[in-house]
């Protein structure tokens, strides 16, 4: 059994608080804490509530961890036992009920991320239910951001989903930050609204030490507190990966856009390279390159990787199924046609099976390639 034992004195902690606090736990008593620190001496420093509390636990608990801990004994000792595994941030009790929580760090599973997390801030889901009715309206407010299939068939909700992704949410705070007073708001971006949702759900895990609350539910929250934070790395990652580069005339965007696929969430993996010649082959055109990741049922995984320039479109489809690659092939009279609409060639066309060697032909091309 994993347990955390408090060892107090009266250099370390205030007993006469502690005191009042031990009155008011009970046995099987859920508490949420955080690891604030260690001792040379390898005790742990807990933060439950406003109580700072010296504890010292029967295995390896890493500073920073958030910990859900329920109450076995008080006397002669209190006794807590951890619920859960910490030596894993995303590992579950077998019928446990909880997941240990630190902040998100390099090399948590970001794909899917936004997809994930808008499944559970549904109005059916157990975490959502937890919260306060205030926090509702924030909750709502992320569900509202989230585009339809149909919507992203279209440029200008394809437009409005970048726009509206985080990934230019501190350019658009400044932005908003130099508008006229008692100039209208303008939406919040992805990146602001999870974060908005992210503090309540903080809010209410600090509750969990006052109002008697299910270890369920106190299970539920931290997932959802560890989602919100994964989605929020995702977004900041696209960030990064925005940045101007120092050197060289790429210049790239990435973004991720959750979606609904026949009411079930979804994830669209964006990136946009614009590089402009230089040298003696600069011809004063821009070239632009779109790279496309989306997982759907019945299809599959699918990679699409456009390039356009000179007004001419070459297009690469990339799909594990036969049956997606032959519905590409033929699609190529349809496509040619709504680029045309658009001021567009198509340069090429290509459906293929993944590999390591791009088959897509460089545009601008006037030959209309389709193979499997």
């Amino acid at each position: 059994m994993e347990e955390i034992q408090l060892a107090l004195t009266a250099a370390r902690t205030d007993q006469k608080n502690f005191g009042l606090w031990l009155k008011n736990w009970q046995v099987g008593q859920t508490l949420s804490a955080l690891v604030s620190g260690q001792r040379p001496t390898g005790e742990l420093v807990l933060r439950v509530g406003g109580l700072q509390i010296t504890a010292t636990a029967d295995i390896p608990v890493q500073q920073g961890a958030r910990l859900l801990l329920e109450v076995r004994q008080l006397q002669p000792q209190a006794v807590l036992r951890i619920i859960g595994n910490p030596a894993s941030a995303a590992a579950t009790e077998p019928g446990g009920n909880v997941r240990l929580l630190g902040a998100a760090a390099p090399g948590v599973e970001t794909v899917n991320a936004l997809a994930r997390v808008v499944s559970l801030l549904q109005p059916a889901e157990g975490a959502v239910r937890t919260l306060p009715a205030e926090s509702l309206p924030l909750v709502r407010q992320v569900l509202r951001g989230v585009s339809s299939a149909t919507q992203l068939a279209s440029p200008a909700g394809v437009r409005a989903a970048v726009a509206a992704s985080g990934t230019f949410s501190e350019a658009q705070l400044m932005h908003t930050a130099s508008r006229p007073p008692g100039a209208a708001p303008p939406p919040a971006d992805m990146k602001t609204s999870l974060a908005r949702v992210l503090a309540q759900v903080d809010a209410r895990l600090e509750q969990v030490n006052a109002i008697p609350t299910r270890a369920t539910d106190a299970a539920a929250l931290l997932g959802l507190r560890q989602e919100l934070e994964t989605a929020l790395t995702a977004i900041t990652t696209n960030q990064l990966a925005s940045l101007p580069a120092d050197t060289g005339s790429v210049r790239s965007w990435v973004f991720s856009l959750p979606f609904l696929w026949q009411d079930e969430p979804r994830q669209l993996q964006l990136r946009l390279e614009r590089e402009a010649q230089q040298g003696e082959e600069a011809d004063g055109q821009e070239r632009w390159r779109l790279q496309l990741n989306i997982e759907l049922p019945r299809l599959g995984a699918l990679a699409v990787e456009a390039r356009l320039a000179q007004g001419q479109l070459a297009v690469e489809v990339i799909s594990e199924q036969p049956a997606v690659r032959t519905l590409v092939q033929a699609s190529g009279g349809l496509l040619e046609k709504a680029l045309a609409n658009r001021g567009l060639t198509l340069a090429g066309l290509v459906s293929r099976a993944p590999s390591t060697v791009s088959d897509v032909p460089d545009a601008p091309s006037s030959a209309l390639d389709v193979r499997a």
